[in-house]
């Protein structure tokens, strides 16, 4: 690829198999895992977190999710030491082929501009971790989850995580060759 040997990636795909299967963002036993990585019960974070543990440090980290509620693409950046962002050309490589999410608050969190949210306060202090928080704690200082609306057809929600995913890349292989 485009990022030859300047790359490692380590991808963990569908960390929710039973909740898939049931469109919801809960597993079988009905507890969010995007909400269980402070203190895991649950099996799938346990095992993943396990996992992670056994990982050397990331310089950033990237989650694809969809989100019911949402009607357009938006990002959420933990960036505490300011490296550059990427959120800026994510969001223009995505808005030819997703709206971006024009809502002042997404998931009880407001925004910083439309389709970014930036927390404000400091993340570790939330009760319930996402995986990003617990990925931005642990294993890097520079952590995204992009959102695409799960209302949207497979094919664009496919192509416009794709398009932030390449966008994010140029700008963090040039953060790391100089």
């Amino acid at each position: 690829g485009c990022f030859g040997p300047q790359a490692n990636w380590i991808i963990c795909p569908l960390l929710n198999p039973t909740g898939m299967a049931r469109a919801t963002r809960e597993n079988a036993a009905g507890i969010d895992l995007n909400r269980d990585y402070r203190q895991p019960v649950t099996p799938e974070v346990r095992a993943h977190t396990g996992w992670l543990q056994r990982q050397p440090r990331f310089h950033a980290a990237i989650c694809l999710h969809e989100d019911d509620e949402a009607t357009g693409f938006y990002l959420y950046e933990l960036n505490p030491d300011r490296r550059p962002s990427v959120a800026g050309v994510a969001l223009a490589a995505v808005a030819p082929l997703c709206p971006i999410e024009q809502a002042a608050v997404i998931d009880g969190r407001e925004t910083d501009a439309p389709g970014i949210i930036r927390p404000i306060t400091d993340p570790l202090l939330r009760d319930q971790w996402p995986e990003a928080i617990y990925l931005r704690h642990h294993h890097t200082t520079l952590s995204y989850t992009f959102e695409t609306p799960t209302t949207r057809p497979l094919e664009q929600r496919t192509a416009t995580q794709a398009a932030a995913i390449r966008a994010a890349l140029e700008i963090l292989t040039r953060a790391t060759t100089g």
